[in-house]
């Protein structure tokens, strides 16, 4: 019998749709930018992509397809075509040149055709591509499903998603092959492709099902049952056919090269190396470098270790006391970590290997149990550094159960952020960024919003997966990111201010603020009252009555009763906000009647009314989250409530802090930093004038327009100081002349001789503006006395609303930013005080440059002198730093 000879195996194709690909990863990965501060986030995410998919698929052919620039065959067919496009953002079009550079140094065929675009030629690559060869279409474009069949798949390259014929049907109702009869007939918005109005895509499946086809439902419309289908495409047969000859594929296109041309080939790994450098991508060169069909290079699947009840967990024990470092995460059925409800933890024991812990299985005692026994571990003297993603919340829940952990020795989420302010918070984003790899997000795994499924709900075993997941994710993100902090010199910062600062916020958030209920309901009947008062003048105004908090009955008002000129137009009608009312107050008295009451509605659903639902039953007090990652320059921003929009110019948000109340038998004490902004603004610009103001403690503001003006201090009025004023915290904020001339009332040509004359006294200011900004165009990025770095891509985009959008940015980073800095030290130096020196106060909130504390009133003498004391010497200026410090029994009388 002679020896059997194996057929061989069909080859395989993957056939890129690049214009498809690359919108998704740039949506995908927000932020990413290269050491220069160029934007790459699509480029990444589509290498990735692309990557995986070559991985995944290990095809003999590739190719990357993108749209030809300018217009196809289409517009000359119906000039409309695509009319209602948005044009290409332009941090997405800078990074074509990257995408092309990468796909030559892969060796993968990228091909564009004038004339037509990407559908049209993978369409034609599928025509002429073997007989027998599977291919694979990647992307998403629902155009390209009509291409469907036996051998030709569309595959998402990002959601693992691969649609074949019977997926297809599903989709949409119809088989591949009647795609394009269906969608002829429902339109294509985004092309501006115009349908069968009336005819949506439930309906036009139901047509295609029963008459098979196009043409021959347009020859039987008569027989058509329903009476509004019948009548749209009776009145529509033009713009049906239209449709449908838009939306048909051509699978004619002229190549420029045969199909054998599309061959896998070896990257060019030099390019590759010379690439990734410049572009940041510190990860990838390594997983290129493996062999294309090679099985190790797909990530071994992790595996998971269920620990169920106290005896097993009992013996995990020994094993996590071993460990080097020991990666946490925890999956809660709420949020708040205050009043969440546990459901599991997890901790990777290697890279691919995690155990993970149903706190169902530890019976009542629940997260109590595993915090007795992980105390030893992980506690204040516990012998296994821990790291983890909200190292916050963690600490907070363990506080919680009685169990102080000891400081994190890192948090992957806060160094990310550290890297690239602009850049992706989670794991899975970070992961994408910094691993290449795909870890799924708690929203893919239980959907989004108010559908999204409980954590208690999820099956245990793909909790445990999901879980199991991002601890070892964070595993693998420790090493690289702590490279990048030291790379990037933001190590220090990392170590000694944000790390430390979680410990900090966990305890400034369990100590809570308590609230006045009661006066809080006084001020709802108050507000509420004026509300009315205010709502019955702007009828009268009006001459009728109307929603008052309805922009369109209002619009109607403005405009087409009153005739007051348009400021400004929106897609929708005519602008109503803020800039806008208070420009048309100088022409009507019922536009600042507006105002007022949209800004005491504001107050009164924003804090009245919502702050004694926020507190907690247990505590009694309310407890708002402070967000290290809240901004770009650093600061903290805060929710539930957000304590920091509580305005403190205005009478009515004055009195909201009345609400704000000490503890019986304590006190409140607010230190506020005095002008630092303006202080750090002396120091960087070394302008001997200014140092030499704060250094005698004089009156900034009076001062500067004293010297402005050329008068003695004594000679500067109210107007004048008020002016002054508004100059100096407008160069930190980057106001132009026309912004300072709004603000103060006054013709722009006047402002702009303010400006000058500030400039030219404070010339060390004008330098150190123009320093900051060359050093950001030369760099990419500024950063902050102590390190921080904000990235600036805009400082060379050829918009310039834009690029003089980044020059203001790049001051104010630079000013606020080391504000955020030094707060933040300020905080760690008190908090370390407290502890040291045996107080019982509490820091209980932050809000800019203020912190605020709840003392025994017996503390608040000894306090004031702590607080000021490590607040004042916790950087050292050219200027000295100054506290104001006050007390009281509420917020309003302590600042």
């Amino acid at each position: 019998m002679s020896e059997q000879v194996p057929l061989p195996s069909p080859s395989r194709a993957v056939l890129v749709d690049g214009t498809n690909s690359l919108y998704r990863a740039f949506f995908a990965i927000p932020g990413l930018r290269a050491p220069d501060g160029a934007p790459t986030n699509a480029a990444y995410g589509f290498v990735n992509m692309l990557l995986k998919v070559m991985r995944e698929e290990r095809p003999d052919y590739v190719a990357v397809v993108f749209d030809a620039r300018g217009k196809t065959f289409r517009h000359r067919m119906y000039p409309d075509y695509k009319a209602t496009r948005d044009a290409q953002p332009e941090d997405l079009s800078t990074q074509i040149p990257m995408v092309r550079e990468l796909l030559e140094a892969y060796r993968v065929p990228l091909i564009e055709i004038e004339d037509f675009e990407a559908d049209d030629v993978i369409a034609t690559l599928v025509a002429a591509a073997p007989a027998d060869c599977q291919v694979a279409i990647v992307s998403t474009d629902k155009d390209l499903m009509q291409l469907v069949d036996a051998r030709v798949s569309l595959l998402d390259g990002m959601k693992d998603r691969r649609y074949g014929p019977a997926e297809v049907e599903a989709r949409f109702g119809v088989p591949p092959d009647r795609v394009l009869d269906m969608r002829a007939l429902v339109g294509d918005p985004s092309d501006n492709i115009p349908g069968v109005k009336g005819i949506g895509e439930k309906g036009a499946a139901q047509l295609i099902r029963e008459w098979n086809d196009l043409e021959n439902l347009i020859e039987h419309r008569e027989e058509i049952a329903s009476k509004r289908a019948r009548n749209a495409i009776a009145s529509q047969l033009e713009e049906a056919r239209l449709s449908k000859r838009l939306a048909t594929l051509r699978a004619d296109v002229p190549l420029p090269l045969d199909f054998e041309d599309l061959r896998s080939r070896e990257p060019d790994r030099e390019s590759l190396r010379e690439l990734f450098a410049r572009l940041g991508f510190t990860r990838l060169l390594d997983q290129v470098q493996d062999e294309r069909r090679s099985s190790d290079s797909v990530p071994a699947r992790i595996q998971v270790q269920v620990v169920d009840g106290a005896a097993e967990l009992a013996s995990l024990m020994s094993e996590l006391s071993r460990l080097r470092v020991l990666p946490i995460g925890m999956v809660m059925n709420r949020g708040r970590p205050l009043e969440a409800d546990p459901v599991a933890v997890a901790m990777a024991l290697a890279p691919d290997r995690a155990a993970y812990i149903p706190l169902e299985g530890l019976g009542d005692a629940g997260l109590g149990a595993l915090v007795e026994m992980l105390g030893p571990v992980l506690g204040r003297g516990g012998s296994v550094p821990w790291i983890g993603r909200d190292t916050k919340g963690m600490q907070m829940l363990f506080a919680e159960q009685g169990c102080e952990l000891k400081a994190p020795a890192f948090d992957v989420e806060i160094a990310g952020s550290l890297l690239d302010p602009a850049g992706p918070r989670g794991v899975a984003g970070l992961a994408a960024q910094h691993l290449g790899e795909t870890v799924r997000t708690w929203e893919d795994l239980v959907g989004r919003g108010a559908k999204a499924t409980p954590a208690a709900e999820v099956p245990r075993d793909q909790l445990a997966e999901w879980l199991a997941g991002e601890v070892c994710a964070v595993a693998s993100l420790h090493a690289p990111l702590a490279e990048r902090l030291a790379a990037d010199d933001l190590d220090e910062l990392f170590d000694a201010v944000e790390l430390p600062l979680t410990r900090t916020l966990a305890r400034m958030e369990r100590a809570g603020v308590r609230i006045d209920e009661a006066r809080l309901g006084e001020l709802s009947r108050e507000y509420g009252d004026q509300l009315e008062q205010l709502e019955g003048e702007i009828h009268a105004l009006a001459g009728e009555t109307f929603l008052v908090s309805s922009p369109k009955q209002l619009q109607v008002i403005l405009f087409e009763k009153l005739k007051l000129p348009v400021i400004k137009k929106t897609k929708t009608g005519y602008s109503t906000d803020e800039d806008v009312l208070e420009k048309l107050a100088a022409h009507h008295e019922l536009p600042a009647r507006v105002l007022a009451y949209r800004r005491l509605a504001k107050l009164k659903n924003t804090y009245v009314d919502a702050l004694p639902p926020l507190v907690n039953r247990k505590t009694g007090r309310i407890h708002p989250t402070f967000h290290q990652l809240g901004a770009a320059t650093g600061r903290l921003s805060a929710t539930d409530p957000n304590v920091q929009n509580i305005p403190i110019r205005t009478p009515e948000g004055v009195k909201i802090r009345e609400a704000f109340i000490a503890a019986e038998g304590h006190g409140l004490l607010s230190a506020d930093y005095s002008q630092v902004e303006l202080r750090i603004l002396a120091h960087y610009s070394e302008d001997e004038s200014l140092i030499q103001a704060f250094r005698r403690g004089e009156d900034i503001h009076r001062l500067t327009a004293a010297e402005v003006a050329g008068i003695s201090p004594d000679r500067v009025t109210a107007d004048q100081r008020a002016r002054a004023k508004a100059v100096n915290f407008g160069i930190i904020y980057g106001s132009s002349a026309f912004g300072l001339a709004r603000q103060l009332g006054i013709a722009t040509g006047e402002a702009q001789e303010t400006i000058d004359a500030y400039f030219a006294r404070y010339d060390g200011v004008r330098r150190f503006l123009d320093r900051t900004v060359q050093e950001a165009r030369e760099r990419g990025w500024v950063r902050t006395l102590l390190g921080r770095r904000r990235y600036l891509p805009d400082l060379g985009s050829r918009n310039r609303v834009l690029r003089n959008a980044a020059e203001r940015m790049a001051v104010n980073s630079v000013v606020q930013g080391t504000a955020a800095d030094l707060i933040k030290k300020a905080m760690l130096a008190v908090d370390a005080a407290l502890e040291a020196e045996a107080f019982r106060a509490r820091m209980i909130l932050q809000v800019h440059d203020e912190l605020v504390f709840e003392a025994p009133e017996s503390e608040l003498e000894r306090l004031t002198a702590t607080v000021r004391e490590r607040m004042e010497g916790v950087l050292s200026l050219r200027v000295p730093l100054v506290v104001d410090v006050g007390t009281g029994r509420n917020w309003r009388e302590a600042h």
